[in-house]
């Protein structure tokens, strides 16, 4: 995942699948992820509709709708994020994070990123 996001924050590893509206991140947490941890790295899984090869800065502007669904345990947990609205360099995506099974999901909201240009 190219964001210039460092560990610990860092928390997107890896694009597993992209396509139009819909993007899979595989994530990687150093421990047990909180709520906003797992809104944080819906944020950076947003990177994976970016097609530029430098990382460009995103600002979490806002959150909605947020749910905890179940208590977390592990570490790596795959999110999936879908596009809603892209207004220039402001796009709203709604997200849920699952296990690495995707059997059962974890938390779930909408967020707004803001890219800067």
């Amino acid at each position: 995942m190219n964001i210039p996001h460092q560990k610990p924050i860092k928390y997107a590893q890896e694009l597993l699948e992209v396509n139009e509206n819909i993007a899979k991140v595989r994530c990687e947490f150093d421990k047990t992820p909180t709520l906003p941890m797992f809104f944080e790295a819906a944020a950076q899984s947003s990177a994976g509709f970016s097609q530029d090869s430098e990382a460009k800065v995103g600002f979490l502007v806002s959150v909605k709708e947020v749910k905890l669904l179940n208590e977390a345990a592990k570490l790596e947990y795959i999110i999936q994020v879908e596009k809603k609205v892209e207004f220039g360099a402001i796009c709203e995506f709604s997200f849920e994070v699952f296990n690495k099974e995707q059997d059962t999901s974890f938390a779930s909201g909408v967020l707004t990123v803001m890219i800067q240009e």
